[in-house]
């Protein structure tokens, strides 16, 4: 089994003014889930989806761009910059997260492949929702846009203080994450907007 990286990322419209766990804060977690693949209606806390690379995460939020050209404008969502921040998570965090890109894991839960891909939410859901009845804190798996990524889906009242959030840094149409997702992706990176 694979442990999830020391540090994983997140990208999403940040207010520096926001208190911390409200709306465009580093730490928010929506309160009305139910669409993402491996969320948890009705459990308080909900789920927080991360990233093991920064790229990955910022291609989450730039994936509907695909075969169009990205300007500075586009870095924006809600009226807030688009940031990307890191994420220490400790060890005993990674070790109560199931990995579920490993085989051996799967036959041991009795999951099939083809469930964790499902495009059913119910499956995925029903999957989440009894990793998390088992006691673990969240769930590994790759990700819909490329199988070389991989998606950290921690149970936000499982983690306690267990995570350790960066400082968020603004998205430029220069910055390297940003430029590896447009990349793999195939989107156009416009010209930087003019600076007055």
């Amino acid at each position: 089994m694979t442990l999830p990286p020391e540090r994983v990322w997140r990208a999403f419209p940040w207010d520096p003014a926001a208190p911390e766990g409200e709306r465009f804060s580093v730490t928010y977690v929506p309160p009305a889930q139910g669409k993402g693949r491996f969320d948890l209606p009705g459990v308080p806390g909900g789920v927080l989806y991360f990233a093991e690379t920064p790229e990955h995460a910022v291609a989450e939020m730039i994936q509907h761009y695909r075969g169009q050209t990205l300007d500075a404008g586009d870095l924006r969502l809600a009226g807030h910059s688009l940031a990307l921040v890191g994420v220490g998570l400790s060890r005993q965090l990674r070790e109560s997260v199931v990995d579920l890109c490993d085989p051996e894991v799967l036959v041991r839960l009795g999951i099939r492949p083809d469930e964790t891909a499902s495009g059913d939410r119910r499956t995925t859901q029903r999957i989440a929702a009894s990793i998390h009845t088992a006691g673990h804190a969240g769930l590994r798996w790759w990700s819909a846009l490329l199988g070389d990524w991989h998606t950290l889906v921690l149970f936000r009242g499982r983690v306690g203080p267990a995570l350790e959030f960066g400082s968020p840094e603004p998205l430029r149409l220069d910055h390297p994450a940003l430029q590896e997702a447009a990349r793999v992706l195939g989107i156009a990176i416009g010209r930087p907007a003019r600076q007055a």
